[in-house]
């Protein structure tokens, strides 16, 4: 069996980075649905993502809040006890490899650097070669 599952969003908020021995970032990515509700309008999941070592490190420096990314990785389930006892349980993305997706008006204020061109399926995907054998699991 594989987990693997690849979306395409737009960073809802800036990342939060923490720096330490193992990087870390979260994220949000808004990823449009693909079909309209009945008002006629695209609705929008919200999918929380992770990531680690060189590839936090990269997404916080290249990648802000409106930017449009293609994120690939495993799907994580979790839960805990909230301080009212109650079990809260989380879905994330555990952030394998990026993408960058759009052109230069993606919403990444470094997304060009990158040599971003206006081609392809996603409007000028990139994959970022980033490996990484500091994930604390």
């Amino acid at each position: 069996m594989l987990n693997s599952v690849q979306l395409h969003g737009r960073l809802t908020a800036e990342p939060q980075y923490k720096d330490g021995q193992t990087p870390m970032v979260w994220f949000s990515l808004a990823v449009q649905r693909n079909f309209k509700n009945k008002d006629g309008n695209y609705d929008a999941d919200f999918i929380n993502c992770k990531a680690f070592g060189k590839r936090a490190n990269m997404i916080a420096q290249y990648f802000h809040k409106g930017s449009e990314m293609i994120a690939t990785g495993e799907w994580r389930t979790g839960s805990y006890t909230n301080q009212q006892g109650q079990k809260i349980y989380t879905n994330e993305l555990n952030v394998s490899t990026v993408d960058f997706a759009g052109g230069k008006n993606s919403g990444s204020q470094n997304s060009n650097q990158q040599g971003n061109s206006q081609q392809g399926s996603y409007g000028g995907a990139q994959t970022v070669d980033v490996t990484d054998d500091e994930l604390p699991f």
